[in-house]
């Protein structure tokens, strides 16, 4: 069951919580360079990765723990780089700068540790390919019967983690690598898909766009904060995030 499908069930129970989110969502400092300036980059709501989100209360926070009590990661991609002549329907594309910035956060939270790391397929083919971690599972786009890639979106890639590990999701620590602007919305999908997910404390993570990425809505921060904000607001209402 989707995100969207547990809110439409849960929706009575949380209606009255609808409208002072919305209103938070707007009162956000969310800057998009209405007139041509360039946004800022600085702490934005869930961009910050070293904030401790535990007990805070601001529903903007991303729950922190020290990497080194980590059970497991997942790594959620961004964008991707699409080779000339490819069939972006039929294809994931190259990681691009952005995917490979990801997998080194993961090596970087992993540490020595042989911890199992769940990256979609940008990220995982360059922990293969530059770091040699052949144990990463990777989570792919699933495929239609044309052969067409269907859109693997963070709920998506979440739930396919959260069926892989079954039982062993009561026990896990799950540290959240995604990019900066992502990681909010990652953490939290992954909470609302059973985990006990949180950003790995300390570890900063990726906020420079790639202007040439093949998924156009990751090209920039002025495109892509309207479409991570929607993903917000079922998972305010998932979480009850904010409601008191």
């Amino acid at each position: 069951m989707t995100t969207q499908q547990r809110l439409r069930r849960r929706m009575p129970a949380r209606s009255a919580t609808v409208g002072a989110l919305l209103l938070a969502l707007v009162a956000a400092p969310v800057t998009v360079a209405l007139a041509g300036e360039a946004p800022p980059v600085a702490d934005p709501p869930g961009s910050t990765q070293v904030l401790d989100g535990t007990g805070s209360g601001d529903m903007w926070a991303v729950p922190t723990l020290p990497a080194d009590q980590l059970t497991l990661i997942i790594a959620f991609s961004f964008g991707n780089r699409m080779p000339a002549g490819a069939d972006p329907a039929r294809t994931e594309g190259e990681p691009g700068p952005v995917n490979e910035a990801l997998a080194d956060t993961v090596v970087a939270a992993r540490g020595d540790r042989d911890i199992p790391v769940y990256a979609q397929t940008p990220i995982a083919d360059v922990l293969r390919t530059k770091y040699g971690m052949d144990d990463v599972v990777a989570i792919a786009a699933d495929v239609r019967p044309d052969g067409t890639l269907a859109y693997l979106s963070t709920d998506g890639a979440a739930a396919k983690v959260a069926g892989l590990r079954g039982a062993s999701q009561a026990t896990d620590l799950a540290g959240v690598v995604a990019f900066g602007d992502h990681q909010w919305r990652a953490t939290r999908t992954a909470e609302a898909n059973g985990f006990r997910a949180y950003a790995p404390l300390g570890i900063s993570m990726p906020t420079q766009y790639d202007p040439e990425s093949g998924q156009v809505w990751t090209r920039s921060r002025e495109v892509y904060l309207p479409t991570d904000y929607a993903g917000r607001i079922p998972l305010l209402i998932e979480t009850g995030s904010g409601a008191g």
